[in-house]
């Protein structure tokens, strides 16, 4: 409510999410995908489906596009110094430079469109020498579309894994765990939170490293079968006097 988001806009967008969800499933089983066979797995009328099948959806990036640009710039020997720190690119060297990078990840977007977007938030700064890397994390400050896009994802992991855990006693268990104290007495809430980016980001440097060792995008000889491995963080700072 606080973003003028109304229960009709949920409604509208729950029943988007459920017959995409519908026409997946049923043409990862190969059946046939059409109205009626819709309306029943979903619930929503057949008229609704036709009506959410004709609207005109975005076009939009890959999602985590530019979280995987960044990781790989911090973490692929191609594109770091021998210290390990993220190297200064060339914009258009095709030789280990910033287009290079871009390609290596999609070759469906340019990397003039990538570069742009990670100037908007701030994430790189030009420079006599080339483009310099000046963050660790993809966070979209300002863009609410971007911003509930990530979360979107975050909730479908997030679930998927409390699902695994209680319906399919997944052994050893996905990671799910919580910390919260409700009576912290701190005199600056700000270097708190300060404290809490800087050891998420210090752990989130130390999984990229051992990850980006056993991923293929890094080492494409890698034999053996693949798996996607996602590990979401965050904190949150309330104040209880107000």
């Amino acid at each position: 409510m606080r973003r003028s988001v109304t229960v009709q806009d949920l409604h509208e967008i729950a029943k988007e999410v459920f017959v995409d969800e519908a026409t997946r499933l049923l043409k990862a089983k190969k059946e046939r995908v059409n109205i009626s066979r819709l309306s029943v797995l979903t619930g929503i009328r057949r008229k609704e489906i036709k009506r959410l099948q004709l609207k005109e959806k975005p076009v939009t990036e890959p999602p985590a596009l530019l979280t995987k640009v960044i990781g790989k710039w911090l973490h692929d020997p191609a594109y770091t110094t021998k210290a390990g720190r993220p190297r200064v690119l060339a914009p258009h060297n095709e030789n280990n430079g910033f287009r290079a990078l871009v390609e290596s990840i999609s070759s469906d977007v340019k990397a003039g469109a990538v570069l742009r977007s990670l100037e908007q938030i701030g994430a790189i700064e030009r420079t006599t020498r080339g483009i310099k890397l000046r963050t660790e994390a993809y966070v979209p400050r300002g863009d609410a579309e971007e911003g509930f896009k990530m979360l979107a994802l975050d909730l479908n992991d997030l679930s998927c894994a409390v699902e695994d855990n209680v319906f399919n006693g997944a052994s050893p268990p996905n990671l799910h765990a919580t910390t919260e104290y409700d009576n912290v007495i701190v005199e600056d809430a700000a270097e708190l939170k300060e404290w809490l980016l800087k050891e998420g980001l210090e752990f989130h440097r130390r999984l990229r490293r051992k990850l980006s060792e056993i991923d293929r995008d890094f080492n494409p000889d890698l034999k053996g079968s693949r798996y996607r491995v996602v590990v979401g963080s965050f904190g949150r700072i309330e104040s209880l006097d107000t």
